[in-house]
């Protein structure tokens, strides 16, 4: 199998739709190889998109840009000994689409986010929403490409459904890597409210501020903890941040007492796939979570 991801292992999309696979699939015989477009210390280049001047990204998108057309011209070329092309969320443009739909062996093309919708999410450059605009008008192309597309949730199974045949995989998360954190030893000075992330999904923090406060005045013991991206200021209430690392995201995860995933309702989050939701669950934290797309089916609420 011969796959092309967006980013390397340290982003979560292409981490849990094709890394951490690999290990099952060589145990099972299968031989793979990756081919990726933006590497890892693309990562932090990519976080440039939430600043406010669109000239400052211009050097990375168009740095992208190259990375996608030579993948594309590699992925083709390196497939003709392979059985299956997997492509995981990359956006081919046209010449390349056609190149690859001239592979003698079958695409499955993977995408986790409603990358189809052209609405302008709140606080986006113009630069930012050409991007979005661009990946949407490509996206029915990589699908007619593809022998059967890999989705997270009926949203996008809807929309995908048009163009080849689709297996839904929400998530995943390998339990193998997390563990149940016995919470009852815990010293009872503060309770800790966790959320994990990107500085791109801190925007959601914001609709709980409200009720955060609110909380912090009932509950003087409440802290709230950020993974991934900056704290917001919520009068009243002590809050942290600090950064991720995969190495310690297991230990950050079982610092928390309750995992929260806001989120708004639109047609971009109806597209998500619940991961911070799974992360909490597989180390045994209740969770709070707006109840948007596969949320609803993740969480039953109350339970």
């Amino acid at each position: 199998v011969l796959f092309v991801t967006q980013y390397g292992a340290l982003a979560a999309s292409s981490r849990t739709r094709v890394f951490q696979y690999l290990p099952y699939l060589l145990q099972c015989g299968v031989e793979s190889s990756v081919i990726t477009v933006l590497p890892d210390r693309a990562i932090a280049g990519s976080q440039i998109v939430v600043t406010d001047n669109p000239l400052g990204k211009l050097p990375y998108y168009a740095w992208a840009t190259w990375r996608t057309l030579s993948s594309g011209l590699r992925a083709w070329w390196r497939s003709r000994p392979a059985d299956v092309l997997f492509i995981q969320k990359v956006i081919f443009p046209g010449p390349v689409r056609w190149l690859l739909s001239r592979c003698r062996c079958p695409v499955v093309y993977d995408f986790d986010d409603a990358i189809f919708t052209t609405e302008v999410r709140e606080a986006r450059s113009w630069l930012a929403a050409w991007k979005e605009r661009r990946n949407a008008r490509g996206l029915p192309g990589m699908l007619k490409l593809a022998a059967v597309a890999v989705v997270e949730n009926e949203y996008t199974a809807d929309f995908a459904r048009s163009y080849c045949e689709v297996a839904t995989i929400t998530g995943p998360i390998d339990t193998e890597l997390y563990s149940i954190c016995d919470r009852t030893r815990r010293k009872p000075e503060a309770v800790v409210l966790g959320w994990i992330g990107s500085a791109t999904s801190r925007q959601y923090l914001e609709l709980i501020r409200g009720p955060l406060h609110q909380l912090s005045k009932r509950f003087p013991n409440l802290r709230l903890r950020v993974v991934g991206a900056e704290s917001p200021h919520v009068e009243g209430l002590q809050v942290e941040s600090k950064d991720w690392s995969l190495e310690e995201e297991e230990e950050d995860l079982r610092g928390f007492d309750i995992g929260l995933m806001p989120i708004a309702d639109d047609p971009w989050t109806r597209g998500k796939g619940g991961y911070k939701l799974l992360q909490y669950m597989a180390t045994g934290l209740p969770v709070v979570t707006s109840p948007v797309g596969v949320n609803r089916q993740i969480v039953r609420d109350g339970e």
